[in-house]
């Protein structure tokens, strides 16, 4: 019996997060914002296969704010799949009358040259209104050349 109505009250859980993010018209809060974009972004996972990314843009134009969420997900498609890291790793040690004074720096960038995403595609589209403008998230899907 105890099994059989935790089914029930995950079923209606995840029926709530389905229908929050369908029925969902306007952000009113940043709290607001962020919990519609995890329900949004956490309902679809990357595999081995294909890389599954959110985006999202706002702008008082409804284009900009669309194609600001695109390149929004097109980046981090770009990040995860050719980015490259530059380092540069100091470590010193300076010997005086007192002991030894021992010092460490790193620095890295994470960079994007040149970068080609062909062959995405957008899976879902959603537009809310928020404020005087237009919030866009897109859910893109890449799929990799194993």
């Amino acid at each position: 019996m105890k099994i059989l109505s935790i089914i029930i009250i995950g079923l209606l859980v995840s029926n709530c997060s389905n229908s929050y993010v369908k029925n969902k018209k306007t952000i009113t809060s940043p709290d607001d914002l962020q919990k519609f974009v995890n329900v949004y972004c956490d309902k679809n996972k990357s595999t081995n296969k294909v890389i599954k990314v959110c985006g999202n843009g706002w702008s008082k134009d409804l284009n900009i704010s669309e194609n600001k969420a695109i390149l929004s997900a097109k980046i981090k498609i770009a990040d995860i799949t050719q980015h490259s890291i530059v380092s540069n790793e100091i470590i010193t040690h300076k010997e005086n009358n007192k002991g030894i004074t021992k010092t460490y720096d790193l620095t890295a960038d994470s960079k994007l040259e040149d970068v080609s995403i062909a062959g995405y595609k957008i899976v879902h589209k959603k537009v809310l209104k928020e404020k005087n403008g237009w919030r866009t998230l897109v859910l893109i899907e890449y799929k990799i050349n194993i």
